[in-house]
């Protein structure tokens, strides 16, 4: 990653927390406040990116020395020493201290052993025979009857961060205080070139070269870059403004005491220099909010350009349906049965790239979780919208979730590590909720030919149970709202959680 060497303000100030908080405290403090003002939840888009940026330096360890070595020497704060760790997202990333140790007595999923014997018990399993994939029916979905893949999409997504900030539109504020000066300019330049003029100078060079270099620093305020010239040209600006005042100023006072003509006139031009002066430094201040935010808006694209997807690749799937089930499943799952699912399901999911802000990943692990464990089938992005998808192969039957919040088969409940997926989103909503939205599906593939059905009156809190028809309807659906939008630091934190095949 590039050296932040400066940046535009006290980090710890935007999220509201002190140069000694713990990692911790920086993210409940992340949490709280992207809540506070994302532009969704009626916050204001330049404060949620102040916020994003402090989020992205506060938990790096690298980035956020670099910050606080910044600190100490433009602010005059020094922070207390702190362990080298790594990124908060990446601290996830290794397992617990308990080691691995596979299950003497698998617990059973649908398919596996102990999932048959409990059903000779009188709790039902999903299937415990090993299917043949030639034989499984294949999922009927037509996604082009959807109401979602009817709309018109355009052909690239709004990627944010882009490769280059976008700057935003000119505000009031902007043209009430730069216009005034860039005028003044014209019509002073104007008034001196032309030659019946009563201000008309052989020396009006001077005054374009002093305008054009109030538009050059105006220009590059604007772009919020190059921040130490900037403030050199606009400080020589006003220099040369002030110095040609004062020397208007000298003349005409020379004339006044030896009783010349002309000294009126030069007081006008003086005055005028002078205001010129004051509208500079009114358009440096109005300029301020814009420099600001692209400050802010450049460091992230430097940030997301240096750790996340590049902003224009065309990249839309990481993984391989079901390429993580036979060797990284969770021990007593039906690895096969797993990988079947995954890949009748996956396959599937590639209809909803319609979209062009979709992203869908293949095989992740549980933040927190066994690295080598991939608990979570697909997950699909599109904006601060994450749709969680588990992938299961059951025999055909009438399934729901009875009063007790069990998914049962035929009125009768399944193995207690079927219920574990809400649990699965819960935790993903806890990891990725400070940014975006969570929402999980369970979906059932029937094995074999014969009644299905999936009675939807009810549903975990964030999970609902789904068909594959379903599924694509409803995560369609739900993700349109932000079907054009690519959030690259969403994206590279959830690429963090995918297990490699």
């Amino acid at each position: 990653m590039n050296r932040l060497l400066s940046f535009p303000e006290n980090l710890y100030e935007v999220l509201g927390v002190a140069p000694a908080a713990t990692d911790e405290e920086i993210r409940r403090a992340a949490r709280r406040r992207q809540r506070e003002t994302h532009p969704d939840l009626g916050g204001n888009a330049a404060d949620f990116t102040r916020v994003r940026l402090a989020v992205e330096v506060l938990s790096n360890p690298r980035h956020r020395a670099e910050h606080d070595a910044w600190l100490a020497t433009e602010r005059g704060v020094v922070t207390p020493p702190r362990p080298d760790g790594v990124r908060l997202r990446q601290q996830q990333r290794t397992a617990r201290a308990r080691p691995f140790e596979p299950p003497t007595q698998p617990a059973g999923e649908a398919g596996s052993a102990a999932a048959a014997s409990r059903s000779a018990a009188g709790r039902s399993t999903a299937g415990a025979d090993e299917p043949t994939y030639d034989r499984i029916p294949k999922p009927a979905a037509d996604a082009r009857k959807m109401g979602w893949y009817r709309r018109s999409w355009p052909e690239h997504p709004d990627v944010w961060p882009g490769l280059h900030p976008s700057p935003p539109l000119p505000t009031v504020r902007e043209y009430v205080t730069v216009l005034p000066f860039v005028v003044l300019g014209v019509v002073l330049i104007a008034a001196q070139i032309i030659p019946t003029s009563p201000m008309a100078t052989h020396w009006w060079f001077g005054t374009v070269a002093l305008w054009a270099l109030g538009l050059v620093w105006i220009v590059m305020r604007a772009s919020g870059r190059y921040l130490a010239l900037t403030k050199a040209v606009y400080w020589l600006s006003l220099a040369g403004i002030s110095l040609g005042a004062a020397g208007l100023f000298l003349i005409a006072m020379m004339r006044i005491f030896d009783s010349a003509e002309g000294a009126g006139l030069l007081t006008v031009r003086a005055a005028i220099a002078l205001a010129g002066v004051g509208l500079a430094a009114l358009a440096w201040w109005g300029l301020e909010p814009r420099a600001r935010r692209m400050e802010f808006d450049r460091m992230l694209a430097d940030l997301a350009n240096d750790s996340a997807p590049a902003a224009d690749s065309d990249q839309r799937q990481w993984g391989q349906p079901g390429a993580t089930a036979m060797s990284h499943s969770t021990p007593g799952v039906n690895a096969v049965r797993r990988m079947y699912a995954e890949q009748l399901v996956g396959e599937r999911l590639a209809v909803l790239e319609r979209m062009p802000g979709v992203r869908i990943l293949h095989g992740l692990r549980l933040p927190g979780g066994d690295p080598r464990v991939a608990t979570v089938s697909h997950a699909v992005l599109a904006g601060h919208r994450l749709a969680v998808i588990d992938s299961v192969l059951w025999r055909p039957g009438a399934y729901a979730i009875d009063a007790r919040g069990q998914m049962c088969c035929d009125g009768v409940p399944l193995a207690a590590s079927v219920q574990e997926f809400p649990h699965r989103v819960e935790r993903m909503h806890e990891y990725f909720g400070d940014i975006a939205e969570v929402r999980g599906w369970l979906t059932v593939v029937p094995e074999s030919a014969g009644d299905f059905s999936i009675d939807y009156a009810r549903t975990w809190r964030r999970v609902r149970p789904a068909s594959v028809a379903s599924l694509l309807r409803e995560v369609g659906d739900w993700l349109a709202e932000d079907g054009t939008d690519v959030d690259r630091l969403l994206l590279r934190d959830l690429l963090e959680l995918q297990v490699e095949a």
